[in-house]
């Protein structure tokens, strides 16, 4: 014999149904796979945050993750085409659109953008360090000029001694960046004439505070000149 259900437990049912609803809208969605299409984040009031699996790429049929800002300009791309071989890309975008940071996708290997400054010095400068030290104590040989971006800092330099003369390098801030030394001391043998790279951990400042760090140098020994040259500077990760 059947059961007929009464209206209240359809009803009861039915909220329930509800409640488990919302309760889900509200829940992270895990193990989820999608096959085809894409998956939208948007806010309440619409605006699209994020897009996640296929869409067109610049008029190119693509799989991979797009994040907009609120104005519904791109901050991020990460994409590969969907033909053999893929042929995608990553690139972080500017407020007007632009690309301003992206891997070489030519290579394969490193950065296309952003252009990263170098370091040129003359060759007789190579050969023949242009700044001399014959001071007992530590004095300021080399000033660089920075905005902190990156923890730690390193100095590529080219170091010259005369024979039975030695002496040592380090890097200190300078008094305006409050003076703290923040690389081992470096010594130079006497009759030297070497590549070395001096590693200094910056202090803990605000993110693009501007800094002076400066090369030092002395004659620990004898009665020559060191010398020393900048061939190279870049702040670099922890």
């Amino acid at each position: 014999m059947g059961v007929v259900r009464q209206k209240e437990d359809l009803l009861t049912r039915i909220r329930d149904l509800e409640r488990q609803v919302r309760e889900l809208r509200r829940r992270n969605i895990s193990n989820a796979a999608i096959s085809q299409g894409s998956l939208e984040v948007r806010t309440p009031d619409g605006f699209l945050i994020a897009r996640i699996g296929e869409f067109d790429a610049d008029g190119t049929p693509s799989t991979g993750m797009e994040i907009y800002r609120r104005s519904g300009g791109l901050q991020a791309r990460f994409f590969d085409t969907t033909g053999t071989g893929g042929g995608g890309y990553w690139a972080l975008f500017d407020e007007a659109g632009n690309i301003v940071a992206s891997e070489d996708t030519y290579s394969g290997v490193g950065l296309a953008t952003p252009y990263l400054s170098q370091h040129a010095v003359p060759w007789t400068n190579v050969v023949t360090p242009s700044v001399i030290t014959v001071n007992a104590s530590f004095e300021t040989m080399w000033r660089v000029h920075l905005t902190r971006q990156q923890p730690r800092i390193r100095v590529r330099t080219v170091t010259k001694s005369d024979a039975a003369t030695t002496g040592e390098i380090q890097l200190v801030m300078s008094a305006a960046s409050g003076g703290a030394t923040i690389s081992t001391v470096t010594p130079i043998p006497a009759a030297d004439f070497t590549y070395r790279q001096l590693i200094g951990v910056l202090p803990v400042v605000d993110h693009m505070t501007y800094l002076e760090v400066d090369v030092v140098g002395r004659r620990t020994a004898g009665a020559g000149n060191v010398r020393v040259e900048v061939v190279g500077v870049e702040t670099i990760q922890s």
